[in-house]
């Protein structure tokens, strides 16, 4: 047997183990997904398993705690890999893995940093659960928010903070690459906003590999769109492989298409 025979048997085994009698409400209530709904993400992407939606339910659940813990006490409760956030300017190429609001969240106590966001269908905003706490800020302080649809104000934003951009929901000039054993189409727009406002890009992941909250900073990526790409590319593909049960669901779903 292989090593990724062997991989997806184990996960099928563990995704049993986690999922045991959750109920269908259950499911769809931690993940937003249904049952059915998730075993259409586990034919498109064979490494969650055949079945994943029981254990991504109970995965969900545990990582909300996690976060939940983090944001109310603070730094001991999460911790950093690859290093820490460097207070110049930079664009943090992401995906939906893990959170991304809360992934803006626990950095904001060390730097200014936003998350860049598209208005969806409905004119709301793509994201997870808001925190009124936290999304409050002072006169004069770097806003949590930018929208992608005014790129002159987010390299203008770059002269004063850092961007978390999600490099996963690509509108044109999609390039795919293999992940969790199926294609994830990612969007070059990330890094070329780097390269036009000549600042760092690296990569950034919001994860609970072993149960601990983690903060993964990849190194600095390539100054070509193509090999930026390419490299973030490997980064994510890692990570997915680490924690494939923690992948938003819900925007990977909806984003082979399959809700229309």
């Amino acid at each position: 047997m292989n090593a990724a025979v062997l991989s997806q048997t184990m996960l099928a085994v563990v995704s049993t183990l986690l999922g045991g009698s959750l109920l269908e409400s259950e499911i769809r209530r931690a993940t937003r997904l249904t049952r059915g709904q998730w075993r259409d993400l586990g034919r498109a992407f064979p490494g969650l398993g055949g079945d994943p939606g029981p254990a991504a339910a109970r995965t969900r659940r545990r990582f909300g705690r996690l976060v939940g813990r983090a944001l109310a006490n603070g730094r001991s409760d999460f911790v950093f890999r690859g290093g820490v956030p460097d207070p110049e300017p930079s664009v943090y190429a992401t995906a939906h893995v893990g959170d991304l609001r809360s992934l803006r969240y626990l950095l904001r106590s060390r730097l200014p940093i936003a998350t860049v966001i598209r208005p969806d269908e409905d004119g709301g905003r793509v994201g997870g659960d808001a925190h009124p706490e936290f999304e409050r800020c002072g006169p004069g302080e770097f806003p949590q928010t930018f929208s992608s649809r005014e790129p002159h104000r987010l390299r203008s934003a770059l002269e004063r903070g850092s961007l978390i951009v999600s490099a996963d929901l690509p509108e044109e000039d999609a390039r795919a690459f293999p992940c969790l054993g199926g294609s994830l189409r990612l969007d070059p727009r990330p890094f070329r906003l780097a390269r036009l406002a000549r600042v760092r890009c690296q990569p950034l992941f919001l994860t609970s590999p072993r149960g601990r909250l983690t903060i993964t900073i990849g190194p600095a990526l390539p100054g070509s769109e193509d090999d930026a790409v390419a490299a973030f590319a490997q980064s994510l593909a890692g990570i997915a492989e680490e924690t494939p049960l923690e992948i938003d669901g819900y925007t990977w779903w909806h984003r082979l298409g399959l809700a229309q």
